[in-house]
């Protein structure tokens, strides 16, 4: 069983403090090599030191900052402040930024005496990860349900919602075949991910190699190997695009990241760690395309920095939070 303790604020503290002060910039040597021995004693601390790094040397990021600090609008943006200004604009944000970390339910990680028809789900802010009977790790992002059904012949995942990450023990004799509402995938040893959205599953791949083909075209069929994604509608295949296995990020480390994608997706990505649904009002914010990397601890800091630089506004009604762009009003 897995038994690791969460952060204490204290913990987290140093580590805002060690990034947003500047600490990798002062630090000799032998201050730097404790830093990063005080790390490695926990891994829950090099998880969290990695995203506030990512976050903090984002330029999206950075840019916001100055310019929700400022009242600024984008197109009158100030000039680039200097160093020492912007640490502290940083560590002003870090304040308002640390908040309580997305509620990670850890399953017994002992593997399941028997995987013939059972149900895993998560709800709103909380994640699983599961052992299953073969020696393979199920890891369930938020609002996810799947079920897995074991046979001597295969071992057969169905996604039917959310998102999910497969670290595959191998296994010759039965083929892992992991099924979305578009698409079938197979793989026998390899770690990749699942995300099901409205219209498209996506499929990303970090270690091996897994064949995909869309449901309703059964007999058109493409590898993916490791270090590329593909979306997938139930009746097309997408065109396979690779990106940096080294900088990859995910929600297992509490972030997203999205090139070029539709708003109205992203926000899909924020809803299962929101606590109120999130919603794009129009057609030009729901196909408004952006970048970037978001930590889903922070859903609404994250709606602020998109409305500053996108120039939406955002209301908030009991039921819902609503983005509507404000540049033809």
């Amino acid at each position: 069983m897995n038994t690791e303790l969460p952060l204490s604020a204290k913990e987290i503290e140093k580590i805002y403090d060690w990034t947003v002060h500047g600490g990798a910039e002062r630090a000799g040597t032998g201050t730097r090599e404790r830093y990063e021995n005080w790390l490695r004693e926990k891994p829950a601390r090099i998880r969290k030191a990695r995203e506030v790094e990512n976050i903090w040397n984002h330029p999206d990021f950075e840019k916001a900052v100055r310019l929700v600090g400022s009242n600024t609008s984008i197109e009158a943006a100030p000039v680039q402040p200097q160093t020492g200004q912007l640490r502290w604009s940083l560590a002003a944000a870090a304040t308002v930024l640390v908040a309580l970390s997305i509620t990670f339910i850890q399953q017994p990680l002992q593997p399941s005496d028997n995987d013939t028809n059972r149900v895993y789900a998560t709800e709103s802010q909380q994640t699983s990860r599961t052992a299953l009977a073969d020696g393979s790790t199920l890891d369930l992002s938020a609002r996810s349900r799947v079920s897995v059904n074991f046979s001597g012949r295969e071992r057969r995942i169905r996604l039917y919602d959310g998102e999910a990450r497969f670290t595959v023990a191998r296994d010759k004799q039965r083929p892992f075949v992991v099924e979305s509402r578009h698409a079938s995938m197979k793989a026998l040893g390899t770690v990749f991910n699942v995300d099901q959205r409205d219209g498209i599953t996506e499929l990303t791949v970090l270690e091996g190699t897994v064949a995909v083909h869309p449901l309703e075209q059964p007999g058109r069929e493409l590898q993916i190997t490791a270090g590329e994604r593909l979306r997938v509608s139930s009746n097309a295949l997408g065109t396979v695009q690779k990106f940096n296995l080294a900088a990859y990020r995910s929600w297992l480390e509490g972030l997203v990241q999205v090139e070029d994608m539709r708003l109205e997706e992203l926000l899909a990505e924020f809803n299962r760690y929101s606590a109120k649904p999130l919603v794009a009002g129009d057609h030009q914010t729901r196909n408004l395309r952006v970048s970037g990397t978001f930590d889903l601890n922070r859903i609404k800091t994250n709606l602020q920095i998109l409305a500053t630089l996108h120039g939406l506004e955002i209301s908030e009604s009991g039921e819902e939070i609503v983005l509507r762009s404000n540049r033809n009003r």
